[in-house]
């Protein structure tokens, strides 16, 4: 599936699959594996938001959402809020009821503000909207744009790139030097854009549809929109309102604020995580899996590695850590490919390729290849 460059190696989609199989029948082989899964998703101890949505009536808001959580007891929830669209989030409403404090998880959940006792006057769709899920380790700020669910990434430095690694997995040299990198906060969607959303798009703008649009492997419509183009999930993020993120916010996001680790949840490759290479544990996808399919990182990101490679919005170069920025790296001003992060979800047979620092390029024309992305924005509306 085309040309995506990892370090000095080509993988190909064909090649890949030949792999897959062939470790899947020497499980069979060994082991006697029996899986008892349902359909449902499996959410680690973070709190998830889901489908959430705001009707604003008059002097009113009524805030619906899905709440998620697989520990027992409940999810503290409460709202903040901003006025005249980009200001800060500094607005604590209290005329509130429904399904605000300590909430037990479920669908279906429905929150009433009365917007004129708190902000009297106040033009109601200037007014905007974040909910705060808290557990008893993590808290986590929930938007929702252009349909799509988004977490609030916070501001704050993060160790990226690698020297080394706690279990002597290999590193390569484009990780390299181990550097202190400080963002901005931004918000990033949940998941991978799905083909759901990117059906959306492509209603709405006469927009070409993907290779892998009419493959049945790949096209449920909870699964992974793949076989974009970077110009592709450019233009998608374009009418979003959104972009793509840059590199560094897409490993600081990736790592959900661990430190030290080489997954987005410890040290050692876990298959409740993600759709890896082999049919394994709570992964039962030959191909891509439904987003969502496997617990999120504490920024409450699913499927940060595996399922699908991801664009990232820099250009590839492979010394570029030797002087990039401390502050917010934009990536180098031109190159001959662009940044890929993740994985797919024919990676795992080496754990070193699914690391949160491994770095990947790829032509950004070219279509063939289990590729996806994901949404970032700098503001909440």
């Amino acid at each position: 599936m085309g040309t995506l460059i990892k370090k000095s190696q080509l993988l190909n989609f064909s090649v890949l699959t030949k792999r897959k199989l062939f470790r899947q029948l020497m499980i069979l082989t060994i082991f006697v594996i029996i899986c008892l899964i349902t359909s449902s998703a499996v959410y680690s101890a973070v709190p998830v938001v889901k489908n959430q949505s705001l009707q604003r009536n008059f002097g009113s808001m009524v805030i619906r959402y899905d709440l998620l959580y697989s520990e027992p007891g409940t999810v503290n929830i409460s709202l903040e809020c901003s006025y005249n669209t980009g200001g800060a989030y500094s607005i604590t409403p209290h005329s509130v009821t429904g399904a605000v404090g300590d909430v037990l998880p479920g669908t279906g959940k429905q929150i009433n503000w009365n917007v004129d006792a708190d902000l009297p006057g106040a033009n109601i769709y200037l007014v905007r909207v974040r909910l705060i899920a808290s557990s008893a380790t993590n808290t986590i700020r929930y938007v929702t744009k252009k349909g799509a669910d988004m977490v609030l990434i916070p501001s704050g430095s993060f160790q990226m790139g690698s020297l080394a690694t706690t279990d002597g997995m290999p590193i390569f040299g484009d990780e390299v030097p181990k550097h202190t990198v400080s963002e901005d906060a931004y918000y990033m969607d949940t998941h991978e854009v799905t083909n759901a959303q990117y059906a959306d798009f492509m209603s709405a703008t006469g927009h070409a549809a993907p290779l892998y649009w009419n493959d049945s492997r790949f096209n449920a419509p909870t699964k992974p929109v793949i076989g974009v183009t970077w110009d592709d999930a450019v233009t998608y993020c374009n009418w979003a309102g959104k972009r793509l993120p840059t590199e560094a916010e897409w490993e600081k996001a990736s790592r959900g604020g661990l430190v030290g680790k080489e997954f987005p949840w410890g040290n050692t490759l876990d298959r409740n995580y993600g759709n890896f290479a082999s049919v394994e544990g709570p992964d039962t996808w030959n191909d891509t899996s439904p987003v969502c399919s496997f617990m999120p990182n504490d920024y409450g990101l699913f499927d940060m590695i595996g399922n699908a490679y991801e664009w990232c919005s820099d250009y590839y170069e492979y010394y570029y850590y030797d002087g990039s920025p401390g502050s917010n790296p934009p990536g180098p001003d031109t190159g001959q490919s662009r940044v890929l992060r993740g994985g797919s979800c024919y990676d795992g047979f080496f754990p070193s390729y699914l690391r949160c620092a491994t770095r990947y390029s790829y032509i950004s024309s070219t279509t063939d290849g289990i590729v996806g992305f994901r949404c970032v924005s700098n503001t909440h509306d």
